[in-house]
């Protein structure tokens, strides 16, 4: 994909490694939502109105992780296009230690399989002696490849803070120094790939399948638009109908804005119907049916849809979509403006939803585990910021003639 969304233009996908979420799903996460009493945060004020935001963390209940396989534990490394002497010269210099690189290169399990794959079998104390700087450049090199779920999607640790995202959990010390230990830097974003560690110190499946919740439990955010009396209505029900072009949820800001006393009014009543009922869910069996999970790009171009378009699901057709009906605009953004995110070659590996300031709606991942959220911005920057030299490029619905 070029910038300018060409013919040539590609979508990248992105995968998640964990297995589906059902609908009942939903309703368990949301009861596990936690504000841990985190500060309401507030967004600047613009045409949106004023927003306060706080955090909250959903979760994977139970009676799905259930069903969740508990990996091996043993850590693998693969390789698709090293040979042996070539992963010696790079583990070497990115800073191992030349008589642990031998060690695990001579493995006799290591010797290339059918497709050429080269894999190591690091022990923990490998992984515990890897310098910051080590763990950075064989990490980046191991999340270039699908054959390492782990890396190639790693877990992302809210703004690099270790101790305030596992705040009010149960892990025992002993699992939490490993995150402290084994959490490294990529781009904009601290992440976690060594779940298999922490795992083995788990002393039954049940135990294991909890520890997997809680690390793999997402931030999102519940926003509320204050109203007054005093607010110029108008402005507000322009801004939010994207110009009078959806106003399915006037009714719910104008009813709002008649309280006497003020209201605090959830953005997700200001949503249009399809991201409305999606937010904060998880993909539910009927999506399922179409064959394919949906992505960051289908839930993009479909948030003004008043029901979902699957084709979006063919990145050929996502692709001719935003050729036809979308132009592309700079900042300021405004409400349902598409901001795409583009590596060094153009490519659109990530898309995601302006709603106001620095929220955005976002599917981060095509797998059912992935939830739709709010999120800030900067959230989904250090998620997505892996990508050197990647740019940010926003596009905005054309709507037809009394459309």
């Amino acid at each position: 994909m070029s910038v300018s969304f060409s013919e040539n233009m590609f979508f990248m996908k992105h995968r998640f490694f964990f297995p589906a979420f059902s609908l009942l799903a939903v309703f368990f996460s949301l009861l596990t939502a936690r504000a841990d009493d985190g500060p309401l945060l507030h967004c600047q004020t613009g045409p949106w109105g004023r927003i306060d935001y706080q955090y909250i963390y959903l979760s994977a209940p139970d009676s799905v992780l259930d069903n969740f396989p508990m990996p091996n534990a043993q850590t693998r490394w693969c390789f698709a296009d090293h040979t042996r002497d070539a992963l010696r010269i790079f583990l070497t210099g990115a800073g191992m230690a030349p008589a642990t690189c031998n060690r695990l290169v001579n493995d006799p399990r290591s010797a290339p399989d059918e497709e050429g794959v080269v894999t190591l079998f690091p022990t923990e104390d490998d992984l515990l002696a890897l310098s910051p700087a080590t763990r950075d450049s064989v990490y980046h090199e191991l999340g270039k490849y699908e054959q390492n779920p782990f890396f190639h999607d790693p877990i992302c640790i809210p703004d690099g803070n270790i101790d305030d995202w596992l705040r009010s959990t149960d892990l025992p010390p002993k699992v939490v120094d490993l995150v402290h230990k084994l959490a490294y830097h990529q781009g904009e974003g601290m992440f976690f790939s060594d779940l298999l560690v922490v795992l083995k110190y788990a002393e039954s499946d049940a135990v294991a399948r909890h520890w997997v919740r809680i690390l793999t439990r997402v931030r999102t955010v519940i926003a509320y638009l204050n109203l007054e009396s005093t607010d110029k209505l108008t402005a507000l029900r322009r801004y939010w109908s994207a110009n009078f072009h959806r106003t399915d949820s006037l009714p719910m800001l104008d009813a709002a804005a008649e309280l006497p006393g003020g209201a605090h009014l959830d953005l997700i009543h200001l949503f249009p119907p399809l991201p409305r009922r999606l937010l904060y869910s998880y993909t539910s069996p009927d999506i399922e049916r179409t064959g394919q999970t949906p992505n960051c790009h289908w839930t993009s171009l479909n948030f003004f849809n008043y029901t979902r378009q699957n084709i979006l699901l063919d990145l050929k057709l996502a692709t001719s979509a935003v050729l036809e009906g979308y132009d592309k605009v700079q900042a300021p953004y405004a409400f349902g403006d598409v901001l795409f995110f583009l590596n060094a070659q153009g490519g659109a590996y990530h898309s995601c939803v302006f709603i106001a300031d620095n929220l955005v709606y976002s599917k981060n991942g095509e797998n059912e585990m992935m939830p739709w959220i709010l999120t800030r911005l900067e959230d989904i920057k250090q998620l997505y910021g892996r990508e050197p030299g990647y740019t940010i490029q926003a596009y905005r619905r054309r709507w037809p003639e009394g459309g």
